[in-house]
């Protein structure tokens, strides 16, 4: 009774962490996609507005980056992109503040916290990122 509770803890360490990679894996890659075809599409030079993006996403790839090797501390630099991303949305934003607010930093603030999460949960059951 006692190896099929750990082994169905074990399952869930293992889906909360395929979740946060996948999720992040796929806003990275989207973000990323966006900055390159920007880079195609624009002729225009680079204003400060767009450099501050282009850091902002290049911080989010690195968190997804570090997450994938040390949860808490991808977790946690996650979390500070994802209110960096919200902060600028709310003060570049026109119109639609509080949309442009939880699409650009909603989803690294989940993903962060679903790392944490992994993170933590794994620490309470002791289970290692290599043996998922």
């Amino acid at each position: 009774m006692m190896t099929e509770n750990k082994h169905k803890n074990d399952r869930s360490v293992m889906i909360l962490r395929r979740l946060a990679r996948g999720i992040g894996t796929l806003m990275a890659s989207l973000w990323l996609f966006i900055v390159v075809m920007s880079i195609f599409t624009e002729s225009t030079a680079m204003d400060p507005e767009s450099a501050i993006m282009a850091i902002l996403i290049f911080s989010s790839i690195f968190g997804v980056i570090v997450a994938w090797f040390r949860e808490l501390e991808g977790g946690i630099i996650l979390l500070i992109v994802a209110i960096a991303h919200s902060t600028f949305a709310f003060i570049v934003a026109g119109h639609n503040t509080g949309l442009a607010m939880l699409i650009s930093g909603g989803p690294f603030f989940l993903i962060g916290s679903l790392f944490i999460a992994t993170w933590r949960r794994s620490k309470k059951l002791h289970v290692s990122a290599n043996d998922i």
